[in-house]
């Protein structure tokens, strides 16, 4: 399985409830932050992304996302209450 890379940026809560669940379920991944250029110049460079977060108007992107196997999770992964563990589980191959 590729090591999942966990899109986040400085003021998100959900970013540091999802890489402390990461951390607490030893998942290995890559932390990268939506503020580094470099990054985001890849990012726009990437046709998934493109298809997922932009439009006509420019990209928004609602951090955390995490990037696995060339697929963005993102809103699947919250729910009301917080982190859908049962999903992230899965997604994770968390037991």
């Amino acid at each position: 399985m590729q090591i999942p890379i966990v899109i986040t940026k400085e003021d998100c809560s959900r970013c540091h409830e999802l890489v402390d669940w990461l951390k607490k379920y030893d998942v290995k991944y890559i932390e990268r932050d939506i503020n580094d250029e470099e990054f985001v110049h890849q990012l726009t460079h990437d046709e998934n992304f493109l298809k997922t977060f932009c439009d006509a108007d420019g990209c928004i992107v609602n951090t955390p996302v995490v990037i696995m196997n060339g697929k963005y999770w993102f809103k699947e992964l919250w729910g009301i209450s917080g982190l859908r563990e049962k999903e992230a589980k899965k997604l994770f191959g968390v037991k």
